[in-house]
């Protein structure tokens, strides 16, 4: 890395192990884990080293095509313009004393002409730099251009190299029961000795934990309920959600995409975002859909965030142990700690997630996962105006009463899962 790089991303590495200090609730070495990233450093930006090699040929691209007002003067050799200017007014002068024009008038005509020269040369010369200057200033921040690809390279920089840096060393300042102060189960081995048994083992778990998460998000497709044989209609609907999805996915920033599918009681908000779900299923690696309840019975409550965020743990194969808090904890501490673990659980893996019956702004936004490519749909009463500062791609799609021809469809869809004839035209 270059060396005003590495200063950006040691300043990245200092906020990231702040925020893990904050995070872990309980002392923890700051600078000796901030001088260990310092030392891991250039293999943490390994990870990121493609969108680097952007940044760079992009920095450089950038940096052939900038040049001062005075190498401009310099590369378009305006030295010899000034020169033929010159020779030009003494020529000038030169032939009003041969005519009989006084000196003095010959030299003010031959003054007259080097200025006018000189300054057509001067201006032919500005003319043509401020425009090309004013270009590539425009272009620095155009997606594509170099400070589009520098933020792009700390965010692969930060989610692929310093979080998993910060979860390894977490991990290891908290081992698993039963190795101690080098010590494993009941053995007296040395300290390299069962420290190196200790790594293996941690190894061995992160290995199985990752499995594990990758077989409960595939069969989580299986948990998520049908759209039902009856879904007709809705086309427009479904190519506006996979067309959202398809244009977060060319972007260069990495957002969720959230939908709210809001209309009125009855109209198949629910079935919409479960077919969409389904026929989206190639892109994502799992879904889950958690009902909240929004249009509940008199006195029945929404679903709590705590609930949701549970159930979505669980459905997405989050470890069980995590799940469980210290005694005494708060619920306030609790919803903290359960959203901390549903954004760490998903970085990485974009999911579906439906929130069926949404009652509000605050109800969603703690479940939408944070810095990835999942797919969020949201079924509602109202239009749900979510927040800016999300860091999400928002989009609201009505959902209205299906038009006579679709309605008639689904009137003979379930004529015929009834196992009776279709309804006459009338």
């Amino acid at each position: 890395m270059r060396d005003s790089h590495r200063v950006e991303a040691e300043r990245l590495l200092v906020r990231a192990v702040e925020e893990e200090v904050r995070r872990a609730g309980a002392p923890v070495g700051r600078e000796a884990l901030l001088a260990r990233g310092r030392e891991a450093l250039d293999g943490l930006a390994a990870a990121a080293a493609e969108e680097y090699g952007a940044y760079v040929a992009a920095l450089d691209e950038a940096a052939a095509g900038q040049e001062s007002l005075g190498e401009a003067f310099r590369r378009g050799n305006t030295s010899t313009a000034l020169l033929v200017t010159a020779v030009a007014a003494a020529a000038a002068a030169g032939a009003d004393l041969a005519f009989g024009v006084s000196a003095g008038t010959a030299l003010s005509a031959g003054v007259v002409v080097g200025v006018a020269g000189a300054a057509a040369t001067v201006a032919k010369v500005t003319a043509v730099h401020l425009p090309a200057a004013n270009r590539r200033a425009g272009a620095a921040g155009r997606p594509g251009g170099p400070e589009q690809l520098r933020l792009q390279w700390l965010t692969a920089l930060e989610v692929r190299g310093i979080r998993p840096f910060l979860e390894q060393q977490r991990a290891v300042r908290t081992p698993p029961r039963g190795i101690r102060n080098g010590t494993a189960g009941g053995g007296t081995g040395t300290g390299g000795v069962a420290g190196g048994g200790a790594a293996q083992q941690l190894r061995g778990a992160d290995r199985s934990a990752e499995a594990r998460r990758r077989s409960m998000l595939e069969q989580s497709f299986a948990q998520l309920p049908d759209a039902g044989e009856q879904f007709t209609g809705r086309r427009a609907e479904l190519t506006r959600i996979a067309q959202w999805v398809q244009a977060a996915r060319a972007s260069t920033e990495t957002r969720p995409v959230v939908v709210v599918l809001h209309g009125e009681p009855g109209v198949g908000r629910s079935a919409l975002a479960l077919r969409a779900a389904h026929a989206l299923r190639d892109q994502f690696r799992g879904a889950c859909l958690v009902d909240l309840r929004g249009g509940s019975a008199p006195g029945e409550p929404p679903l709590s965030t705590r609930e949701a965020l549970l159930h979505l743990l669980n459905r997405l194969g989050a470890p069980r142990e995590q799940l469980l808090f210290r005694e005494g904890a708060t619920a306030e501490q609790q919803v903290r700690r359960l959203g901390e673990l549903y954004h760490q659980h998903l970085q990485g893996f974009p999911v579906t997630v439906v929130l069926d019956d949404a009652v509000d702004v605050a109800q969603v936004r703690a479940l939408v996962p944070e810095r990835t490519e999942s797919l969020v749909l949201v079924t509602a009463r109202e239009p749900l105006e979510l927040p800016g500062d999300m860091q999400a791609w928002v989009h609201q799609l009505p959902v209205v009463r299906l038009a006579g021809a679709e309605a008639a469809e689904v009137l003979a869809a379930g004529a015929r899962a009834a196992g009776g004839a279709a309804p006459p035209a009338a």
